[in-house]
């Protein structure tokens, strides 16, 4: 299974590129052929300004893979385009699931996208990627330290972000680091000098492992890698040195000719200037700039048209050889000079494949305990969990793989026929809807919803008769005669039921307009009970912001029990499987363990013994209360031996008052959205809409209903 890295910055102003081109090229060797076959990677932002997609493709090894970028960059797009784009992210990583490999992707700053950090948690909780955040720490003053601490102690107790791999902090400003020492041995330099209180701070809580977060590495400043240097410069024009006693490789911020109008050059500021002298110039430089000002800041000298010495100029250049400058000549003149000079790519930093190996190679000795924080200390093979949009995505995706017909009874509904129309569309089932033809198509016009010649429509007051004495057939028993049968056949549900029931559509959705007991009363009685159960039961898949749970029974069973509620935790398993969730079953009660007693705890113990006697293979906690259910905080004191550890995924109630409560209160505390509830146990799939469903809804249970069959 690909293991999913996210790069997210905490600062507009940190350097996304450097940074994570220094992580790819450094994970890269160290993962070739020993944790991951392959190594992908895509962006946030548009290709067009992705640097580090153009790097990887022109200087990387052929082992990284570059994925199509998804453009979150764009500053105004409205909630359905967004969740197209969040969909599209969580589609690349869909389709590298099952191989080994890394997808490394590099989130979205501030300057391009005002809502950034939304999307980068957003992105990163619904594909489960594990986030290394980055960060600036461009002062280092006693406040700033501090203040940076706090800020991100808040962070983390808010972000309510998972599977944090740490932090990466760049461009430390310090004055004490010197480079002949490791990081930790600089720590420890700078934490003996008590005159440097602020680096207390440093190493006790930000740097080093701590209760807070994990760093992978302190990046520190280096202005010398922003700009090219002197030596870059003179090298690409093919200038020779005169001076090599003192020789610095200054970076150049500016270049600047002295020529006539010297006298403006005086007035302005020179410092990390490289100077275009002409050789016949050289003297007018030594006596207006040279001695009259400092020259120090001065990145170096080129005289240019240096094909002829006088004996004057050869004493004039050797007075400035005494200096700290570093001095080159050039046969050319000013002019050719700067005409080269223009074909200089002062963008050297992401062109230059030199350079980017100084910078990558500078960076990455920073990284000190990579190899620990990535791979020796992460288990691979963690629990799975699914994220909303990541869960509703294999919906489709699982609905897709095997075109199902699912009938739809509340045809004159806007909200069906809308998600009839999406669902045909992304081809997810086919749609057949029950009602009158010219009245659907009216709706759908004055709605402005397209209905495919795919969607099937059929007239229900042509096929009523037909099912009469099948309906009589199957209610002998209950004493119906033919004229209940007729009046009960001109409810479109229960015709719907008798075409499922008929094997001529493969499931059944409705509820959008009635109530839940006209969707299930009808199921109950016509389609009955698969031979391997003994009831029918349901389920809700409750999409929490970081993940899906499911809870059971919270609509059919009013007092199930002990044999019961063993029944509907098994086919809850069974269901949680067919979605590729691994079942970890929470059998919920007031007490935890032998904690408290009484009839319900005793039915609830009795249920988990017989879930495990029959299923033993299934993992499963009970009694157990909510919050050591889903705590491993909890659950390390309310039952420290439990195989759940406080992770389940399935929550069965032991009853319907306290399971349709509970599920209601949460859905609409929390904005919730719920899909179900899924019946299980019937024969042939049928399933229940909420009458509050949006179209999004009705679309995901469709897709489960098509699934079941």
């Amino acid at each position: 299974m690909s293991r999913i890295i996210m790069l997210v910055p905490l600062n507009e102003n940190v350097s996304m590129t450097t940074i994570t081109l220094s992580l790819i090229s450094l994970i890269d060797k160290k993962t070739t052929n020993i944790f991951f076959k392959y190594f992908f990677y895509f962006s946030l932002i548009d290709p067009l300004k992705d640097k580090t997609k153009f790097i990887i493709n022109k200087y990387f090894s052929k082992n990284i893979i570059t994925l199509e970028n998804i453009d979150f960059s764009e500053q105004y797009f409205n909630s359905s385009q967004y969740n197209t784009l969040v969909n599209q992210v969580i589609e690349q990583c869909y389709n590298k699931k099952n191989i080994n490999g890394l997808i490394f992707i590099k989130g979205i700053n501030k300057k391009d996208h005002i809502d950034a950090d939304k999307i980068n948690y957003e992105v990163s909780q619904n594909i489960n990627a594990e986030v290394i955040f980055l960060e600036n720490l461009r002062e280092y003053a006693f406040e700033y330290i501090s203040k940076k601490e706090n800020k991100i102690k808040i962070f983390l107790k808010y972000s309510k972000y998972k599977n944090i791999l740490g932090f990466i902090f760049n461009n430390i400003s310090s004055p004490f680091i010197k480079s002949k020492y490791n990081f930790t041995e600089k720590l420890n330099i700078l934490y003996n000098l008590k005159k440097n209180a602020h680096i207390d701070i440093i190493k006790k809580d930000i740097f080093l492992k701590n209760r807070f977060f994990s760093t992978l590495a302190c990046i520190p400043w280096n202005k010398s890698l922003l700009k090219p240097s002197v030596i870059e410069i003179c090298s690409f024009l093919n200038a020779s040195i005169i001076n090599t006693k003192n020789i610095k490789n200054s970076i150049v911020k500016k270049i600047i000719i002295f020529d006539e109008n010297y006298k403006n050059i005086i007035k302005k500021n020179y410092s990390n200037a490289l100077f275009l002298i002409c050789l016949n110039r050289i003297e007018t430089f030594i006596n207006e700039l040279f001695l009259k000002s400092k020259v120090n800041k001065i990145s170096g000298i080129i005289l240019t048209g240096t094909f002829k010495y006088t004996k004057n100029v050869l004493n004039l250049i050797d007075y400035l050889k005494n200096s700290n400058i570093p001095i080159f000549f050039v046969n050319k003149n000013t002019i050719m000079t700067l005409s080269q000079l223009e074909k200089f790519n002062f963008n050297i930093n992401f062109y230059n494949k030199t350079y980017i190996n100084k910078i990558l190679k500078y960076i990455s000795s920073y990284f000190n305990n990579i190899n620990l924080f990535l791979f020796q200390n992460k288990k691979i093979n963690y629990k799975r969990k699914y994220s909303p949009k990541e869960f509703c995505y294999r919906l489709k995706k699982l609905s897709q793989k095997n075109i199902k017909r699912i009938i739809l009874p509340e045809a004159y509904e806007p909200r069906i026929l809308q998600a009839a129309s999406i669902s045909d569309s992304l081809g997810i089932a086919e749609c057949i809807l029950l009602g009158n033809p010219k009245k659907i198509y009216e709706i759908a016009h004055d709605k402005g919803i397209h209905l495919s010649k795919n969607i099937k429509i059929i007239q229900p007051n042509l096929i009523r008769n037909n099912y009469i004495s099948r309906l009589l057939e199957l209610r002998k028993n209950k004493g119906m005669t033919e004229f209940s049968a007729i009046k009960q056949l001109q409810d479109n549900t229960i015709l719907a039921t008798l075409i499922l029931e008929s094997n001529e559509v493969d499931g059944l959705v409705s509820g959008s307009i009635n109530t839940t007991a006209n969707t299930i009363r009808p199921a109950l009685q016509i389609i009955k009970t698969n031979s391997i159960y003994s009831l029918v039961s349901s389920i809700f898949f409750m999409l929490f912001p970081q993940e899906v749970l499911i809870y059971g029974d919270c609509a059919i069973n009013v007092d199930p029990t002990a044999e019961e509620l063993a029944e509907i935790a098994i086919q809850s398993a069974n269901s949680a499987k067919n979605f590729g969730i691994e079942p970890r079953i929470a059998m919920l009660s007031y007490s935890s363990g032998y904690s408290g007693n009484g009839l319900q705890v005793e039915k609830v113990r009795n249920a988990t013994s017989i879930v495990k006697l029959k299923q033993p293979n299934l993992i499963i906690e009970g009694p157990i209360q909510y919050d050591a259910a889903i705590s491993k905080k909890v659950s390390k004191l309310k039952t420290p031996s439990s195989l759940i550890e406080g992770s389940a995924n399935i929550f069965i109630f032991p009853d319907l008052n306290s399971g349709n409560i509970t599920y209601k209160a949460i859905q609409r505390s929390l904005g919730l959205i719920c899909i179900g509830p899924m019946l299980q146990g019937l024969r042939k799939p049928v399933n229940d809409l909420s009458r509050g469903a949006s179209i999004e809804d009705i679309i995901y249970t469709i897709a489960l209903t098509s699934i079941q069959s």
